[in-house]
């Protein structure tokens, strides 16, 4: 169950759109500029909130707000590229989430179904520069451990071609929009999902999602 917390009612009403799309996902409430939020939080008991740092309130006031209603709730920040301070100070508050407005919506999806199936406790890191930020490189689901810190490369059994799927299908691109771009029949794009998810050991294209973007495989779309 999910709840989404944003001043912003173009942005209220995208999210509601991209999170209803998912027939798995069930929308608790909205709550605009945190007005009604702990009688929200206490009567619906949502598990996640989708948390936008465009707020009358501090980001920081809010996430304490929400986990003090709810301790067990997890939190994810909507959060601009140009935002770097207040995710930082959001970060170091416990967010257990973080999507950039710039990432396509299978970003936010994968997010939500990773914090909803977590059996272990999340932890972000609290160090955020500026430039990480604007270079979309801090990922929206847990970061590898500290000793870890170098980036992944490509698993090597990938094909360049499987590769250029994987990017694709974090643009949020269907079966279809891939085979058009890569002059590719479906079924083609289909057999090759088939021997990604096989070697990178995943499921579906959620799975698929959480994992590139977990070991920086992708990274966000291009701003124009």
């Amino acid at each position: 169950m999910v709840a989404i917390v944003s001043s912003n009612y173009l942005l209220r009403l995208g999210l509601q759109k991209i999170v209803e799309d998912e027939k798995w996902i069930r929308l608790t409430g909205q709550s605009a500029h945190g007005v009604n939020l702990d009688d929200l939080l206490k009567s619906e008991h949502p598990h996640i909130v989708i948390l936008d740092t465009e707020s009358e309130h501090t980001v920081q006031d809010m996430i304490r707000t929400i986990k003090e209603a709810v301790p067990a709730i997890k939190i994810i920040l909507l959060a601009g590229i140009d935002e770097s301070e207040s995710t930082r100070q959001a970060l170091a508050c416990g967010v257990d989430g973080l999507v950039l407005k710039i990432q396509p919506s299978p970003v936010l999806i994968a997010t939500i179904d990773y914090l909803a199936h977590a059996t272990m406790p999340v932890t972000l890191p609290i160090e955020l520069s500026a430039s990480r930020v604007k270079r979309g490189l801090t990922s929206s689901l847990p970061a590898s451990p500290p000793h870890t810190s170098a980036p992944m490369k490509w698993p090597e059994g990938l094909t360049e071609r499987e590769r250029e799927v994987v990017r694709l299908i974090s643009e949020g691109l269907s079966d279809k929009d891939i085979a058009d771009r890569l002059c590719i029949s479906s079924i083609t794009v289909r057999h090759h999902l088939t021997n990604i998810f096989d070697k990178l050991g995943v499921s579906n294209r959620q799975k698929l999602l959480i994992r590139a973007h977990q070991h920086g495989l992708v990274g966000p779309p291009a701003l124009a």
